[in-house]
């Protein structure tokens, strides 16, 4: 599991940690990746009271090239945030055949049909969080491939340099 953002409390990491902790109390096995904490000694404080410094790593930083290498090796992100537009990491995501599980922060009902293109869950919420991240666990893999093909597709039809220039003009036309 990989999350990918700026250390700031609007990413509401202290909630994706929380959920990784039920996710280990149902003896779930997992590993949860954060890039982009330098240092945040409230949540390395957080990861070692609740017992997952062996399933939490953070990396405070890496090239653009090495994030889309740790995407392609992941086998979900997850987007906890409290408040987004459309998240970025994200799109590049789904472009990456990577599925995403975000919360409804903001815009990203725009990019993400529920369990058609990825997952949604409400913000502020390990409990929801940890269940559809069980849940994901839970999928087969022609599930998990039907939904990262349609996440591909609609990147590339709303998100292309093409449809993106053809909204500019539209909207100063």
């Amino acid at each position: 599991i990989l999350s990918i953002g700026r250390n700031h409390w609007i990413k509401d990491y202290r909630t994706a940690i929380n959920a990784m902790a039920i996710l280990k109390k149902r003896d779930i096995q997992f590993h949860y990746t954060i890039i982009g904490i330098e240092e945040d000694e409230e949540l390395f404080f957080m990861v070692s009271d609740l017992g997952l410094v062996e399933n939490v790593s953070f990396i405070s930083s890496l090239s653009q090239d090495k994030v889309y290498d740790k995407m392609i090796a992941s086998d979900l992100l997850l987007l906890p945030s409290i408040e987004e537009g459309i998240a970025n990491v994200c799109i590049e995501a789904m472009f990456c055949k990577l599925p995403v599980i975000s919360t409804n922060c903001g815009g990203m009902e725009e990019l993400i049909r529920h369990k058609e293109t990825g997952f949604i869950v409400p913000i502020r919420n390990e409990i929801a969080m940890a269940n559809e991240l069980f849940e994901f666990n839970r999928l087969g893999k022609s599930r998990i491939e039907k939904i990262v093909q349609n996440a591909r597709v609609k990147v590339e039809e709303q998100h292309s340099i093409e449809s993106m220039v053809s909204g500019m003009e539209e909207l100063y036309v």
